[in-house]
């Protein structure tokens, strides 16, 4: 029986930068950071020789976000459409988006553009933004005006 979400997984190239980039510019805590090889590693993802790097970060919600960096076998170069199969992104509730989507642009944070606002019946129901983290990993940034 499910008892609730944990995390969501982005596989990543560079551990550390990653870390760094979800802890100094996203603003998330490192809860732990940890190596993994052997037949744990192999079992739980399914390939032989399996060597990974992970880093839990704290969302403040409840629900986490883990980072891997596959150490082996190595991680292919691919870029992911928002629209490809198989494609994620992670959704985080914003207070101010367009104050949230000027600082974070500010610091680096690549947006696909400004927010744009989404209406019904001459008022504004939802604001959205997607942009990406340094490996192309899809970040959406949701207001929801009162």
């Amino acid at each position: 029986m499910l008892k609730g979400l944990h995390h969501t997984g982005f596989v990543v190239r560079d551990l550390e930068r990653s870390v760094t980039f979800y802890t100094e510019v996203m603003g998330l805590e490192t809860m732990m950071q940890l190596e993994i090889d052997g037949e744990f590693a192999e079992r739980v993802v399914g390939f032989t020789d399996a060597h990974l790097k992970i880093a839990l970060l704290n969302m403040g919600d409840g629900h986490n976000l883990e980072l891997v960096q596959y150490i082996y076998p190595p991680s292919a170069e691919v870029q992911i459409n928002r629209n490809d199969l198989g494609a994620s992104h992670l959704a985080f509730l914003v207070e101010n988006i367009e104050e949230y989507y000027a600082t974070m642009s500010q610091k680096g944070l690549r947006f696909m553009g400004p927010p744009p606002s989404l209406t019904q019946d001459g008022k504004v129901v939802v604001k959205a933004v997607f942009a990406q983290d340094p490996d192309n990993n899809w970040l959406e940034f949701v207001e929801f005006p009162e």
